[in-house]
């Protein structure tokens, strides 16, 4: 008997992070959790490339805090989930970030499950920010309405 389990986290991710070691923990750490890793690429170009070269866009993707990437790729498919993987908290990073659309905002060297769970979130149509943020995210957002 199909319990469709076998379905339930294959939620397609794809990694554009210039450093190859983090690059390979998220790849592992995705797997693991039976993720399927659609690609990963160090830049925002080979990642355009890459998504024009599959049948769907992923459901999420991970960019490690380069916002001209971030800003290329919403550019293109403003519809793609963009989580940012990023070292800087403070309020003009997470503000920038925000102003050009992405889904969701974590630190890089958060617990390795919060990424796990942040791009759950997104996936569900859902936005994620970590909880130090919160702030400049509420404030963020009264401000746009």
């Amino acid at each position: 008997m199909d319990t469709g389990k076998d379905n339930t986290n294959k939620v397609r991710v794809a990694i554009i992070d210039s450093f190859k070691e983090f690059r390979d923990m998220s790849v592992n750490q995705l797997e693991n959790s039976d993720y399927t890793v659609l690609f990963q690429t160090d830049n925002g170009e080979d990642a355009l490339q890459k998504i024009s070269e599959n049948d769907r866009l992923p459901d999420v993707c991970i960019i490690e805090e380069n916002f001209s990437t971030a800003k290329l790729l919403l550019e293109k498919h403003p519809d793609l989930k963009v989580l940012i993987s990023s070292t800087e908290d403070d309020e003009e990073s997470v503000a920038d970030m925000l102003k050009i659309g992405v889904s969701g905002y974590i630190l890089k060297y958060a617990d390795p499950d919060e990424m796990v769970t942040a791009i759950d979130v997104l996936n569900g149509n859902r936005k994620y920010f970590r909880v130090g943020i919160s702030g400049i995210v509420s404030e963020y957002f009264k401000n746009q309405s």
